[in-house]
C-alpha cells in the first residue's frame, strides 16, 4: 500500500508540475466562465420573452370574443427549465410559442428569422466542454503516461524496485486521472458560483441533485478517455506513435461515428418525407368528400329532398363517414411515427459504439432536455389539444344548436343579427391553462442507466486492455 501511495503522490506531482496542467486550468476555467455567463443571460433574456408572451398569448386570446375564433387554437410556451444554462438539450431555443388546435393539431414556429451566423457556433455549454474539450485533455494528460517514461527510462528505474506492475499502472491511473478532474472540478463549481449569482435562477432539490449526477456523469465518461490514452501508450513504444494513434481514434470514437449512425439507419431504415405523408393524408380527406358528395347525391335522388342534412340518420352516417376518414389519417400517421421511432431506436444503437454518444443522452436526460422530456411535452401539448376542444365544443353548444335552428328547407342559412350578437360577446377569462411540469429525478435516473452501464464497461474495458497490455511492456 505504502508503494501505491508513493506511485500516485509521484504521478500526481509530474503532472501538477507540468505545463499541460497549467494549461488545463486556464482552459477550464475560461471555458466554464465564459461559458456560465453567456448562457446564464440568454436564460435571462428567455424569462423574459416567456414571461412576456404569456401575458400577450393570454390577452389575445381573451379579445377574441367571436365564438368562431375558437377554431383557430390557443398560443402556450415551453415551460423555461433552469437545466438549460448547464445543457442546452435537443430544443434550439429555451423557450418557444406553439399554437395548440383541436384534434392534436400542433404548430411549431419555424426558425427562419434566427440569425443564420448562430448556427456556426454552437452552444458551448457543459456537454460540449466535457464531451469535446475535456475529452482531449484526458488524451493529453495520458498519452505519454507508459511510453514518455519508457522514453525518458524513468519506468525502467521504477520498476528496477521490484514493484507489481498491477500496482504501477494503477498508481499512474490515480494519479493522473485525479490531475485531470481537479481543473476541471475546480472550474465547473467556480462556473455554478456565477450562476446563482443571477436572481432569475433559482434550482429545486431535483435540479441540484441533477447537476451533482451530471457531475459525476462526467467524471466517469473522462475515466472512459483517460483508460484509453492509457491503452495506447502501453501498446506504443513512443509518445509520437501514441498521440497520433489517440487522435485517430478520437476522430472516429467522438466525431465520426455519432454523426454517421443516423445517415446509415436512415439507409437501412428508410422514412417517407412528411411531404410524402401530408399528400397522403391529403389524398384521403379528397376521397372521402368525394364520397360524401356522392352519397349526398344518391340520398337526395332517393328522397326527394334537398335538406337531407336534416334527417338524423343521414347525420349519423356522415359522422360515421368522418370518423373513418380519422382512422385511416391516423393510421397514416402512426405509421409514419413507427418507422421514425424505429430508425431513431437503431440510429442510437449505432451511435452508442461512442461513449460520447452514451455520454450526451445521459446527460441530456439528466438535465431534462432530451429525447424523453421532448415526447413528455409532446404527450402534454396533445392532452391540452383534447382539453381545448373539450372547452370549446361546450362553448360553440349554444352556437350550434342556433345554425340548427336557423336552417332552412333548402339548406340555406339566415342571420338575425340582433341574436348574432350574443355569439360576438363569448366570455374566454375561464378557459383552460395549459400546466407542465419536467421530469422527476428518479424518472430521468431511470432514462440513463443504459448509457451508464455501456460507459462503465467501456472503462473497466479499456483498463484490462492496458493492465493486459503493460503485463507484456517493454521497458527496455
Amino acid at each position: 500500500m505504502a508503494m501505491l501511495l508513493h506511485i500516485i503522490r509521484k504521478e500526481l506531482l509530474d503532472q501538477l508540475m507540468s505545463l499541460r496542467f497549467a494549461i488545463a486550468c486556464v482552459v477550464c476555467l475560461l471555458v466554464f466562465l465564459l461559458s456560465s455567463i453567456v448562457l446564464t443571460r440568454d436564460y435571462r433574456e428567455a424569462t423574459s420573452t416567456y414571461n412576456m408572451n404569456r401575458v400577450m398569448h393570454r390577452n389575445a386570446l381573451q379579445q377574441q370574443t367571436e365564438v368562431w375564433s375558437l377554431f383557430q387554437g390557443v398560443m402556450v410556451d415551453r415551460p423555461l427549465n433552469v437545466m438549460n444554462i448547464l445543457v442546452r438539450g435537443l430544443t434550439p431555443e429555451l423557450t418557444e410559442s406553439i399554437k395548440v388546435q383541436a384534434g392534436n393539431r400542433l404548430d411549431f414556429p419555424e426558425s427562419f428569422e434566427q440569425n443564420p451566423v448562430i448556427a456556426l457556433f454552437p452552444a458551448v455549454d457543459f456537454v460540449f466542454i466535457v464531451g469535446i474539450i475535456m475529452s482531449l485533455l484526458a488524451l493529453a494528460f495520458s498519452y505519454d503516461s507508459m511510453s514518455g517514461e519508457r522514453e525518458s527510462g524513468v519506468l525502467k528505474l521504477l520498476m528496477s524496485y521490484s514493484v507489481a506492475r498491477d500496482r504501477v499502472l494503477l498508481g499512474k491511473w490515480i494519479g493522473g486521472y485525479l490531475a485531470l478532474t481537479a481543473p476541471f472540478v475546480t472550474s465547473f463549481a467556480a462556473g455554478l458560483l456565477v450562476v446563482v449569482m443571477f436572481p432569475e435562477v433559482s434550482a429545486t432539490a431535483d435540479n441540484a441533485l441533477a447537476i451533482f449526477a451530471l457531475l459525476c456523469l462526467a467524471l466517469l465518461y473522462l475515466a472512459v478517455i483517460y483508460s484509453l490514452g492509457m491503452f495506447v501508450s502501453a501498446r506504443t513504444r513512443v509518445p509520437s506513435t501514441s498521440i497520433t494513434v489517440l487522435l485517430l481514434i478520437w476522430v472516429a470514437f467522438i466525431l465520426a461515428i455519432p454523426n454517421m449512425a443516423p445517415y446509415m439507419s436512415a439507409q437501412l431504415l428508410p422514412v417517407p418525407s412528411r411531404e410524402s405523408v401530408d399528400r397522403e393524408k391529403a389524398g384521403i380527406r379528397q376521397e372521402m368528400a368525394a364520397k360524401q358528395q356522392r352519397i349526398i347525391r344518391e340520398e337526395q335522388e332517393r328522397t326527394g329532398r334537398e335538406d337531407v342534412w336534416q334527417d338524423e340518420d343521414f347525420q349519423a352516417r356522415m359522422r360515421a363517414l368522418g370518423e373513418e376518414m380519422q382512422q385511416i389519417e391516423q393510421k397514416v400517421e402512426e405509421g409514419y411515427l413507427t418507422k421514425i421511432q424505429d430508425q431513431t431506436r437503431w440510429s442510437g444503437i449505432v451511435a452508442r459504439i461512442s461513449p460520447l454518444t452514451s455520454f450526451n443522452l445521459a446527460a441530456f436526460d439528466l438535465a431534462a432536455a432530451g429525447i424523453a422530456q421532448e415526447a413528455r411535452f409532446v404527450d402534454a401539448l396533445k392532452a391540452y389539444s383534447q382539453t381545448w376542444q373539450t372547452y370549446s365544443e361546450e362553448k360553440q353548444k349554444a352556437w350550434r344548436e342556433y345554425m340548427e335552428r336557423q336552417r332552412s328547407a333548402d339548406g340555406s342559412v339566415s342571420f338575425n343579427s340582433e341574436e348574432m350578437e350574443q355569439f360576438r360577446r363569448v366570455d374566454l377569462t375561464d378557459y383552460p391553462r395549459f400546466e407542465f411540469s419536467h421530469m422527476p429525478l428518479l424518472d430521468r435516473l431511470s432514462e440513463i442507466y443504459l448509457d451508464i452501464l455501456l460507459l462503465a464497461v467501456w472503462n473497466i474495458l479499456f483498463f484490462m486492455l492496458a493492465y493486459l497490455s503493460f503485463l507484456r511492456y517493454d521497458i527496455q
